[in-house]
């Protein structure tokens, strides 16, 4: 760590607490890169010990001698929930009064919450930070996505509506350039910066936090008001003190931008409307404060499905494919096998060999792997992938037969929905609290702080 004589005590002191958030974060932030490896194809990266040596399963299979195949359907049950995300938005935009239309399309929200749903069913939590600002020279209240690998909250948090949430915040990796826009005061800072972070990247935590601060409501008599001011206010104008007073406590939201040695950019109390802060996050299930995500729920189907179809591949190129038996008996002196493998592969070939009464014929062998109920394993793997997604065959467009009729196929894909409701309407909630963010924002001044 450099010697930094901006590094102050207050600082510091934000810094431990959101660190303290961020390792407690550490074994989600664990799940959430496991469950999108599986997502996107990385199926076989699971970390194993082998006779002392620690290997991903890819690098064992490929060690001995085998290909670690895949069949990747959890992509498939992501999309197929995603797509029903999106028919059910796009029916609820319908209802949205017409200022919550032009900020979703200033901000082109239905991609931003397709993508967000996306996250959601494989992590298990969405995030997104508003503000009131002038984006690309428009004045407008915006949108960001906020990555849960960069997000932290107070893990002792058990309220699903984020009610009792005392502390919360995100890492920003600024470029310098961004960086000194937002936080440079002078040219002393703008140069400072540029010496202190010479690779170019700068990672600064923003911290929102809950804190009781003591407050004085002193009664004006002369004209007839009450005045609320914090209790050093109180302290340094005498000539309220000559007022009736009343101290008291009160709980406020206050920011902190600090960089990663501890230096103190910009703290104070929240200019948001009411006080609170700027994000808006949900958690699933958040039952006692643990978080479970969709695609966690069949990776072990996944898994065991491709063991199956890896250990059939192995079988299948394990047995006889065309080997050629040629008696020994049969070879003569000047034969070349070479000649022989070459002329047996060829159309119209012709091998002349030496055969004696009784010797058998050179023959090919092919043999089909051995039926050891592998497919009837995948089908029920396969089922039971669906049981457990409530993704059933309904829901993605499949017919189980021709003579279906059209009620009974949407019967069966309302049922489908009910497996899936859950986890919908919960991000339901979440867009709700994402408008309601919106309209607090639209009527007030700028909260724009980075």
């Amino acid at each position: 760590m450099r010697e930094n004589a901006f590094i102050t005590e207050e600082g510091t002191a934000a810094l431990e607490a959101a660190m303290q958030c961020w390792n407690a974060g550490a074994e989600f932030r664990k799940d959430r890169s496991r469950n999108k490896d599986y997502t996107f194809g990385k199926q076989w990266n699971d970390v194993i010990t082998v006779d002392g040596f620690t290997m991903t399963e890819e690098e064992y299979i490929i060690k001995e001698g085998n290909i670690p195949l895949k069949n990747n359907l959890i992509r498939r049950l992501v999309r197929n929930v995603a797509g029903v995300f999106r028919n059910r938005l796009a029916e609820r935009m319908e209802q949205w009064l017409p200022d919550d239309l032009s900020r979703a399309a200033a901000n082109g929200m239905p991609e931003v919450y397709g993508r967000t749903m996306e996250e959601f069913l494989i992590s298990g939590m969405a995030v997104h930070r508003k503000w009131r600002g002038r984006r690309d020279g428009i004045e407008g209240v915006w949108t960001d996505m906020v990555s849960p690998e960069a997000f932290f909250f107070d893990r002792m948090a058990r309220d699903p509506r984020g009610g009792d949430i005392s502390l919360l915040g995100q890492i920003h990796e600024l470029r310098l350039p961004a960086f000194c826009a937002a936080f440079a005061r002078n040219e002393h800072d703008y140069l400072r910066y540029h010496r202190a972070f010479q690779d170019g990247m700068v990672k600064v935590a923003e911290l929102w936090k809950k804190e009781t601060r003591p407050y004085r409501l002193c009664h004006d008599r002369a004209n007839a008001r009450v005045i609320k001011m914090d209790e050093q206010t109180w302290l340094r104008h005498p000539e309220f003190h000559r007022m009736p007073s009343k101290w008291t406590l009160k709980e406020v939201w206050r920011f902190y931008f600090v960089t990663s040695e501890g230096e103190l950019l910009r703290t104070g109390d929240s200019p948001l409307p009411g006080g609170g802060h700027p994000y808006v996050f949900k958690a699933y299930p958040f039952l006692d404060g643990e978080i479970h995500s969709f695609v966690a729920d069949i990776i072990d189907q996944q898994r065991y499905t491709n063991r199956l179809i890896t250990l059939y591949d192995w079988l299948m190129r394990a047995s006889a494919k065309g080997v050629l038996l040629f008696p020994d008996e049969a070879i003569s002196e000047d034969m070349d096998l070479d000649y022989v493998a070459d002329q047996w592969s060829r159309f119209n070939g012709m091998i002349v060999y030496r055969h004696n009464p009784g010797q058998p014929l050179p023959q090919q062998v092919s043999n089909n792997a051995a039926n050891v109920g592998i497919g009837d394993l995948l089908s029920i793997q396969l089922k039971m992938m669906e049981d457990i997604s409530g993704v059933n065959g309904a829901l993605q467009g499949k017919i189980d037969s021709q003579g279906m009729s059209g009620n009974l196929y949407s019967q069966q894909t309302e049922n489908s929905l009910t497996s899936l409701r859950d986890i919908l309407d919960t991000f339901d909630s979440f867009i709700s609290d994402s408008l309601a963010k919106e309209r607090l924002l639209a009527g007030e001044p700028s909260s724009a702080l980075i």
